[in-house]
């Protein structure tokens, strides 16, 4: 038994507890007690044939094995691979300083934590947009930042069942080469 929104919380044997489901939803888009702290973005989805493969764009050299450098790929992106890329609403953890045996160290990562339904993989990017002060994107859709993804992580709890994906990735320092106003058709 799911909770509702006069009750997050739903009963179980043990007594009353959280459905962090339930919560994510409300963080990303708010309810009538909470207001949405969801960011609108892009996740950028290799696509792959039906043996889990990456699908190969035509732009990558045949001697290095490497998307090419030199030229802007108007399919890859520079990637190097056939890509999606799909709207998503996610919550980014904006301290990289973790504190680790009594010393904060810098991670030169972000965390970011997704619906429990979505399908990530570390071959996929997340995209951060340009968004108006109301927070819905700038139209046409305009790339802030591209970050590489470093793990996928499903957070488990209530019998072993999916309650979010949390996310750590790293900040995409040379994607911007392509993405300067010369080339913003592309965007």
């Amino acid at each position: 038994m799911a909770g509702n929104i006069r009750n997050p919380y739903r009963t179980s044997n043990s007594g009353i507890e959280l459905d962090l489901r339930s919560e994510m939803e409300d963080l990303l888009y708010g309810s009538s007690g909470e207001i949405a702290k969801g960011k609108k973005g892009l996740l950028r989805r290799m696509r792959a044939d039906s043996s889990g493969d990456l699908l190969r764009c035509p732009c990558r050299d045949t001697a290095t094995d490497e998307p090419d450098q030199d030229f802007f790929c108007r399919y890859c992106h520079g990637h190097g691979y056939f890509w999606d890329e799909y709207e998503i609403v996610y919550y980014k953890n904006d301290d990289s300083f973790r504190k680790v045996e009594g010393r904060v160290q810098e991670y030169e990562s972000d965390m970011f934590f997704l619906e429990y339904s979505l399908d990530v993989s570390p071959s996929d990017f997340i995209i951060e947009i340009v968004l108006d002060n109301d927070g819905t994107p700038v139209q046409p859709v305009q790339r802030l930042k591209v970050y590489d993804i470093i793990s996928a992580d499903q957070f488990r709890a209530d019998y072993g069942r999916v309650e979010f994906l949390q996310i750590r990735a790293k900040l995409q320092r040379k994607w911007s080469v392509w993405y300067e106003v010369t080339n913003r058709q592309y965007n």
